[in-house]
């Protein structure tokens, strides 16, 4: 184990995946359907009881304060004509939240959704094909908000995962700092240069919901997937069973990271860890940290022939209501449009997510800006080679998702063997979707 000395605690991200979100079997199940119309009073908003758009987002820290920036200039803006009424739900409570406000009829006007909820939602969001449509954003985040033919979101950005690295560890353990470690070989040589070189971790990366998700990734990578099209587990292979095996390793048999994710999330905002796997929102957190760092391409896995980054999208939609009039529809249509076009690039340059608009993608804007150069030229670049994919939009995705992240948990935790994790969340993702 690594000699770290534990310092203050910097927050996680508010899209770390880390807590558990509330679907919409677990408030049916919580509350009866009786109790729906209650919880939804208390969301803070009851139908049209307010002048202008109400907009629910979950973004905090960083790229809450942007959001804020952005629909107030839209508010004191006399060319736009709008009032937006933002409410910032927090995030591990923000799909109860919705879902809640939606069946009992007071659902907000505009709010964010992920793309891979879609399918929880499809029959209560307005299609928005012919008001928006699909040409000004990038065509695979863009696809991510389409069901069954039909434009029912409009994608706000998507923010996959990148490998963030500290120069300066990397310069201690004899590295070369300008020589990233995006390849499986060059990763094991810095890995194994650290722990040999300093009193550092070597490597970080996520608990809960994303810990899922980098599997996915590196499963991916060799050729395997999560699910088959049936809704199948389909992680119960030979790539199935190397990823498993390598990701117990990075903990038990390599020591490169620390057992506690919370101990690596201490040290690694202290400086005192090499290599973090983290999504596009993870730069403001680096920059408050003050070291200086690089960012690369995720490609970890040992024989991986097509590695990808994974990455879901923050997606506008506008829920069904028989209480909005055409008025408001159509600003809330207007809302969507701004904060996805005319916005856009400024919510990568200051959020740090990449825009999923074409026009401020190619912005000056935001290719002059830092974030550019620091993280948004990889994360485009890896898109734009076809080295990006997206949680798939399921039905009872939260669900499955926890039956994966729970063993592997575990597992982090040295309380499960890799086989015994491909056994049970195998058993757990076939029952999450035979009790539909």
């Amino acid at each position: 184990m690594r000699n770290i000395n534990r310092g203050e605690t910097m927050s996680r991200p508010p899209d770390s995946g880390s807590s558990r979100q509330v679907s919409r079997r677990r408030v049916l199940q919580a509350t009866g359907a009786a109790g729906l119309t209650g919880i939804a009073g208390c969301t803070g908003y009851v139908g049209s009881s307010r002048d202008g758009v109400e907009y629910w987002t979950l973004f905090g820290g960083g790229d809450g304060a942007v959001m804020e920036a952005m629909v107030d200039e839209i508010n004191a803006g006399d060319e736009y004509d709008l009032q937006i009424n933002r409410q910032r739900v927090p995030w591990d409570e923000h799909y109860g939240r919705l879902y809640t406000s939606m069946v009992g009829g007071n659902p907000p006007d505009v709010a964010v959704m992920h793309s891979r909820m879609m399918r929880d939602y499809e029959d209560s969001i307005v299609p928005v094909t012919d008001e928006i449509g699909l040409e000004p954003y990038l065509e695979e985040v863009a696809q991510g908000g389409v069901v069954d033919g039909e434009q029912l979101a409009v994608p706000l950005d998507t923010h996959p995962f990148g490998l963030y690295y500290n120069k300066e560890v990397f310069e201690e353990a004899g590295l070369d700092p300008e020589d990233p470690p995006n390849t499986a070989d060059r990763f094991y040589e810095c890995a194994n240069a650290i722990v040999e070189n300093t009193d550092y971790y070597a490597f970080d990366y996520f608990e809960g919901q994303f810990h899922a998700e980098v599997m996915r990734m590196l499963l991916h990578g060799r050729g395997g997937q999560i699910l088959t099209e049936d809704y199948e587990p389909a992680f119960d292979t030979d790539d199935g069973h190397a990823v498993v095996q390598e990701m117990h390793d990075w903990v038990h048999e390599h020591e490169w990271a620390p057992v506690d994710p919370g101990t690596g999330w201490d040290a690694w905002n202290r400086g005192e860890v090499g290599m973090k796997i983290e999504g596009t929102w993870h730069i403001s957190i680096v920059r408050e940290a003050g070291f200086e760092f690089g960012l690369t391409e995720p490609f970890i896995m040992p024989e991986a022939d097509s590695p990808v980054t994974v990455g879901d999208s923050h997606m506008l939609i506008i829920p069904q209501s028989d209480e909005r009039d055409q008025a408001r529809l159509e600003d809330a249509i207007e809302t969507v449009r701004l904060l996805t076009q005319e916005f856009n690039a400024r919510w990568g340059s200051e959020a740090g997510h990449l825009p999923a608009s074409k026009e401020a993608i190619e912005s000056d804007d935001l290719r002059e800006s830092d974030t550019w150069d620091q993280t948004l030229e990889t994360f485009y670049g890896m898109v734009e080679n076809d080295q990006f994919i997206r949680p798939p939009a399921t039905p009872n995705v939260e669900e499955y998702t926890e039956q994966i992240y729970q063993p592997l948990d575990d597992m982090r935790a040295g309380n499960m063997a890799p086989e015994a994790v491909i056994e049970t969340a195998t058993e757990g993702v076939r029952q999450t979707f035979n009790r539909r």
